[in-house]
């Protein structure tokens, strides 16, 4: 999934939690409330593959970096570098992998927090429609 794929992705939630915390809800509103739950557990399930895909990322950039250290370090204490001076130049050898590896992981957290929050939202309608339901039932008895 690209970042164009993923931009559009967001967007949807986007608009579908604005929906949802820019209204007042009555007795009449359950089907939307249950129209909007629906759009954001599809997109949960989408999500999350996303989430899992930016997590690899994150990790195969973190495991490569660490490996390529390691040995670049094996390597220049061969030459007769000290562990200090191998583990410095080591480092600075490695800055680009950090570099890849810091964009990888600011995607996962990022979209780790979009699901949170999707997660978040689907709890709080569920709650919604619980209580206009039970609201909605108490009326009906009263009356």
């Amino acid at each position: 999934m690209d970042s164009k794929e993923i931009d559009e992705l967001i967007g949807g939630v986007q608009k579908v939690i604005s929906w949802y915390s820019s209204s007042d809800f009555g007795h009449g509103d359950i089907d939307y409330l249950i129209k909007a739950k629906r759009k954001l557990v599809g997109y949960s399930f989408r999500f999350s593959e996303v989430v899992g895909y930016a997590l690899d990322e994150y990790n195969k950039g973190y495991n490569f970096r660490k490996r390529n250290t390691a040995e670049s370090k094996l390597i220049f204490m061969k030459d007769g570098d000290t562990a200090s001076k191998a583990e410095l130049k080591s480092e600075l050898k490695a800055y680009k992998f950090r570099v890849d590896e810091g964009e990888s992981e600011a995607l996962y957290r990022k979209v780790k927090s979009y699901f949170d929050t999707m997660r978040d939202a689907i709890t709080s309608i569920t709650q919604d429609i619980s209580i206009l339901r039970k609201e909605y039932e108490d009326s009906r008895v009263h009356n």
